[in-house]
């Protein structure tokens, strides 16, 4: 008699065991795919920036922003200050 009892109170402890472990695997395979999800958009970020920079777009997009800006050249000033002489 205490033997089957003991039984159904490990098959229920058993049954919740399993029921949680369940849940758990559950809540893992919400976050694999979340993170599949994830991982594609950033590779789709990383072929588009390596389409970016083998096109030239980064070098140029980095010489634009380093180089200062350009000076108005000494025959462009000269023709300038004579144009104004004249006026």
């Amino acid at each position: 008699m205490i033997a089957s009892a003991a039984t159904v109170v490990f098959v229920i402890m058993v049954c919740v065991v399993l029921y949680h472990v369940i849940k758990i695997v559950i809540a893992i395979r919400a976050i694999v795919e979340r993170l599949e999800a994830g991982s594609d958009v950033i590779a789709d970020d990383v072929s588009a920036m390596r389409d970016f920079v083998k096109s030239g777009g980064l070098v140029s997009y980095i010489i634009n922003r380093v180089s200062p800006k350009q000076r108005s050249t000494r025959s462009s000033r000269t023709k300038q200050a004579a144009d104004d002489a004249n006026d």
